[in-house]
């Protein structure tokens, strides 16, 4: 029923379409959603898990496809339910990741639901540094370099066809970044870069670019070699972009010249679990311009200029 449901949201008219209307819709149709699946998703799912005794793939494939996430205390006893559905994806993932940090979870003891997922593939492994939300791919990067690495947030229902959208848009594109959810980079008339409220949020495109900021919370698909290890400096992440990651990782691909590709079937906010919203970094981040003075000092770390070579491309 859920994958039915989610269809069915992500097939209405983009909030772009019919202006405030269209928006006013789509907020109450994301409100009514988010109650139905919380009320009636977490049962099914635990009813159900015999049918799905194991989570990841089996059966060898040139690249693994490894999902890499991240969560903390706040979140922790909802995550199970992202887990369940990334286990029941249509095209599994080789590896099912998650980093949590030693000093968050000290004296915490995990879920039981979520310590029981890792029999069926869940990977729980504990690192030394905070790096809050850049633990999705920093040891991950470090680790499997030569796979193919797909990020996703704890937050969220995850529809079925998520990760093969992915990998479908990956095969057709084996070079650049893929991403469910993106924001385009806007400027001004005299080439500057617009404030982020400024972007075009949810932007849909058949073309790739190097304009488009992916989202990690629709699930982004990095290829072997996309990111450069540039990013992979704990004191720049912390001094420049500690409550970034998205456009972090935006500067990592710049760095190796590679563009993104955003996939069409997503067209709406995706729908939260639980309680989880209760610890979210929005209003500092967007609503407080906390993103364009970041963004602006990560520019400038990797000499990346005001991204006017970019700005007129076709």
């Amino acid at each position: 029923m859920m994958n039915t449901l989610l269809n069915l949201y992500f097939k209405l008219p983009h909030d772009r379409s019919l202006g405030i209307v269209s928006k006013a819709f789509n907020r109450l149709a994301a409100k009514i959603l988010k109650r139905l699946l919380d009320r009636t998703v977490p049962n099914h799912l635990l009813k159900t898990q015999t049918k799905y005794p194991i989570g990841v793939n089996r059966e060898k494939r040139d690249k693994e496809v490894i999902i890499s996430f991240t969560s903390f205390p706040g979140r922790i006893e909802d995550v199970w339910v992202v887990v369940e559905c990334l286990f029941r994806q249509t095209y599994q993932a080789d590896k099912i990741i998650l980093w949590i940090s030693e000093s968050q979870f000290k004296g915490i003891e995990l879920p039981k639901l979520l310590v029981e997922q890792q029999k069926r593939g869940l990977e729980i492994r504990f690192v030394e540094d905070d790096l809050r939300s850049h633990k999705k791919y920093y040891y991950a990067l470090q680790s499997f370099d030569s796979s193919i690495i797909v990020t996703v947030d704890d937050d969220v229902f995850y529809h079925q066809d998520v990760l093969k959208t992915l990998i479908q848009a990956h095969k057709t594109n084996p070079n650049e970044v893929v991403a469910n959810r993106a924001h385009k980079i806007l400027f001004d008339k005299n080439g500057h870069i617009l404030p982020y409220r400024q972007w075009r949020i949810n932007y849909k495109s058949p073309n790739p670019s190097f304009l488009y900021v992916p989202t990690g919370v629709g699930g982004v698909l990095y290829p072997p070699g996309s990111l450069s290890k540039q990013l992979l400096n704990i004191e720049a992440i912390k001094d420049l972009c500690f409550h970034a990651d998205d456009l972090w990782l935006k500067a990592g691909s710049l760095l190796t010249n590679t563009k993104i590709l955003i996939t069409p079937n997503y067209n709406q906010e995706f729908i939260t679990v639980g309680k989880t919203q209760n610890n979210k970094l929005v209003t500092s981040n967007s609503l407080n311009g906390g993103n364009d003075v970041q963004f602006k000092k990560i520019l400038h770390y990797f000499k990346l200029g005001n991204l006017e070579q970019y700005r007129l491309e076709k």
